[in-house]
């Protein structure tokens, strides 16, 4: 059992395995209620790729291109992008064989999403784990594929085939999302719940908002921190992060403290302009920040 981090240890040196082996096993158990623990190999300074893919049961296997989760914070996605900056064409096309494969292979139907480990070099991809439901990071690939991915489960469920657009589609532009949480990221990302005293979200061109709030709402403290979902989609990289920024800085929370500031910071960093970035990017620019 595991995920967001959960049940999951490091080993560098021998010795420490097997204490490191029943923290992880003591850690799932609370969590999920199941201690079974495996090994895989450790990659270092890796990519976090994943490849959206959706079936029906008219024998229609599809991928639609991958997101690149690797803005991380202990291992909570912060920001996701559609293509990955990251993979050549090449890689992109062998990732989204083998996920087209395994889902054939399972005889899988609906929508999924199977996640990789892609090295430092961009050279080789690592099965990590099958989401068998909708990513909350859905929305780049929909507005980089043009498709609606609940509306396609629904047809799914249904006994329907996917649509042909979805069947024939292309990648066109690019996305990026932030997900805003109500938390302070300068006071160690502590939950900020509370009441909304004004809610003010960006609009325009390529710009994207998926959210339950409104000013007024009170933020429970009892729940995912997650208030909404800021995407944006441009004809290149470039432009969806100019776009990005602009947007960022046109969303008004007040009341609450929100992850808004920090998100400003890492879009405006050289290291995400450049796309040289992987999973462990967060926690270093966090502790080098605090020194």
């Amino acid at each position: 059992a595991g995920g967001g981090g959960r049940g999951m240890r490091p080993c560098f040196k021998e010795e420490e395995f097997i204490t490191l082996f029943q923290a992880a096993s003591n850690e799932a158990v609370a969590c999920f209620g199941n201690g079974d623990c495996y090994l895989e190999k450790l990659v270092l300074n890796p990519h976090h790729v994943e490849i959206q893919v959706i079936a029906d049961s008219h024998g229609n296997f599809v991928h639609l291109g991958e997101r690149d989760c690797s803005m991380q914070r202990r291992n909570q996605k912060i920001i996701e992008e559609c293509p990955s900056p990251l993979l050549t064409p090449e890689l992109r096309a062998k990732m989204g064989e083998a996920s087209v494969k395994l889902i054939k292979n399972i005889g899988y139907q609906n929508a999924g999403t199977i996640e990789y480990l892609v090295d430092e070099a961009g050279e080789n991809f690592y099965f990590m784990e099958m989401n068998t439901r909708i990513q909350v990071e859905h929305p780049v690939t929909e507005e980089v594929m043009g498709c609606e991915l609940i509306k396609e489960q629904i047809r799914v469920a249904a006994g329907e085939p996917l649509s042909r657009h979805v069947l024939n589609s292309q990648p066109r532009g690019h996305s990026i999302e932030c997900r805003i949480n109500a938390e302070d990221p300068y006071n160690n990302f502590a939950p900020s719940p509370g009441t909304i005293d004004l809610w003010y979200a960006p609009g325009g061109k390529g710009v994207r908002v998926d959210t339950h709030v409104y000013s007024g709402y009170t933020v429970p403290p009892h729940y995912d921190s997650m208030i909404a979902k800021l995407i944006v989609t441009g004809a290149t990289r470039e432009i969806a992060i100019a776009r990005m920024k602009r947007a960022l800085g046109e969303f008004m929370i007040r009341g609450i403290k929100t992850t808004i500031p920090f998100q400003q910071e890492i879009i405006a960093h050289p290291d995400f302009i450049a796309g040289t970035y992987d999973i462990g990017w967060v926690s270093r620019y966090l502790e080098e920040r605090s020194k």
